[in-house]
């Protein structure tokens, strides 16, 4: 038991860091401008080039997890964002600091879809709800404490410090992942040079579009040759059958189906709204940094606090429940915190939309995780993952762009602008929450998942 929790403290340790790089620039903008001197569009990139090196690969990066051992794809993904993260604070222009930002989002990718794999590795069925709780409750904190921590350590040392944090964390999580985590031999997975070209230029094209329309002459025509590189990207999928990058049968199956499309609108709506919140609560309400930090930090508390237990639900209970549940939490969320918009009352009650938001989080994350993994043979477990975190990931992104031009299209009318982000979001989680309905009453494969899981293991310490 032990060695596998400490397996899973390696997963979460890495999975951490991931999140934590998405949000923990931005509170530092102003100090690397001010010792860097980029222009506007070149402190954009910061960010941006992470989230697109970042969002594109995933598919890619599931399948190599199948072809050389998760296990492995990940540790060499941590190496190298500890090695990136390091460089991130020796950049000496924003050119290079663009440029390790690339190269440690392209080492978070190899990371993120390992995690479900490996802890469908080291945890039988009636354990991963436990186990993916505290996945999501580090989602949450991941997320959320970005800015916090970028404060601080902005204030208190300097902003390059924000990238030197990772490098012990990762360090520390990869001795405990040597140790801990269980590695295989791989599988006879054929890699798809055609799938990884089409899907990485149709994604990325896609991304890039999204993060930079303003600034890009004819973001419609970008979008165009996106959607026309996904659908060769599609029809060729089609025709390699199991050997695919992403098979997309996998959507056949009304539990990952219906597990991915509410993930992906839980992903948008907690990572679009992010942004806005505490743009509205500086900007338009007076708070500081630190203050629209607390306002906001009810989210992480509450969900480390009730992961624990939600996991425990949903191992109790199966997924649907508790998915459905964290979904219409998750949209009860975000209306309570656009009627502090829309009524501009005192803007600490938006901790109360904040504390409810956590409460989303820790009841929905896992069992939409359990529900995806336990709809797919072991075979394909890396490529479901793979096509589960870019589902999620872009979505995500697409979130930021349209809060983004909400509030760019709106911004003589603060309140307005907010509000709207605020109720497109809440609709984004009611379409979440119907998902979730579509989710079967139990893991219908649980029991032939954990034999596998458990045969893997006996295969792996042999």
């Amino acid at each position: 038991m032990a060695n596998r929790w400490a397996g899973l403290a390696a997963l979460l340790a890495g999975f951490f860091v991931i999140l934590l790089d998405t949000t923990i620039v931005a509170v530092a903008s102003p100090s690397i401008q001010s010792d860097l001197k980029p222009d506007v569009s070149g402190l954009f990139w910061v960010t941006a080039g992470y989230l697109l090196a970042f969002s594109v690969p995933l598919l890619v990066a599931g399948r190599l997890g199948d072809r050389y051992d998760p296990k492995r794809v990940f540790l060499v993904g941590m190496a190298g964002f500890a090695v990136a993260s390091a460089l991130c604070g020796l950049a000496p222009s924003v050119g290079w600091l663009v440029l390790f930002r690339v190269v440690q989002g392209l080492a978070a990718a190899a990371m993120a879809p390992q995690p479900l794999t490996l802890i469908r590795r080291l945890f039988v069925a009636d354990e991963r709800g436990r186990a993916l709780g505290a996945w999501g409750s580090v989602a949450a904190a991941g997320a959320l404490l970005g800015p916090v921590l970028g404060g601080l350590l902005t204030a208190v040392l300097d902003w390059r410090w924000i990238f030197w944090v990772n490098v012990p964390l990762c360090g520390v999580a990869l001795l405990m992942g040597l140790r801990w985590i269980p590695g295989s031999r791989g599988r006879a997975a054929r890699l798809d040079p055609l799938g990884a070209v089409t899907s990485t230029a149709g994604l990325g094209v896609l991304v890039w579009a999204l993060l930079a329309w303003r600034d890009i002459p004819a973001p419609a025509i970008a979008v165009a040759v996106a959607a026309a590189l996904l659908i060769v990207f599609a029809f060729h999928e089609r025709r390699m059958g199991a050997a695919a990058l992403a098979p997309l049968g996998l959507y056949r199956s009304p539990g990952y189906r219906a597990a991915s499309v509410a993930m992906a609108a839980l992903g948008t709506a907690f990572i679009a709204m992010a942004l806005p919140a505490m743009l509205y609560l500086q900007e338009v309400r007076g708070l500081g940094p630190m203050e629209a930090a607390l306002v906001m930090a009810p989210d992480a508390v509450v969900a480390a606090v009730l992961s624990p237990a939600a996991g425990r639900w949903v191992d109790r209970v199966g997924p649907r429940r508790p998915a459905i549940l964290g979904m219409v939490l998750l949209a009860a969320s975000l209306l309570l915190i656009g009627l502090v918009v829309v009524l501009e009352v005192d803007p600490w009650w938006m901790a109360l939309g904040a504390a409810v938001l956590g409460i989303a989080n820790a009841v929905a994350w896992s069992p939409l995780s359990v529900a995806a993994m336990a709809s797919v043979d072991a075979a394909a477990a890396g490529a479901a993952s793979g096509m589960f975190s870019a589902v999620r990931q872009v979505a995500a992104v697409t979130g930021v762009a349209v809060t983004g031009a909400v509030l760019t299209g709106l911004g003589s009318s603060p309140t307005l602008a907010f509000s709207v982000v605020f109720a497109v979001l809440a609709v984004v989680a009611i379409a979440g929450v119907v998902a979730a309905t579509r989710l079967p009453l139990t893991s219908t494969d649980g029991d032939a998942d954990g034999k596998a899981a458990a045969h893997e293991r006996e295969e792996d310490h042999a």
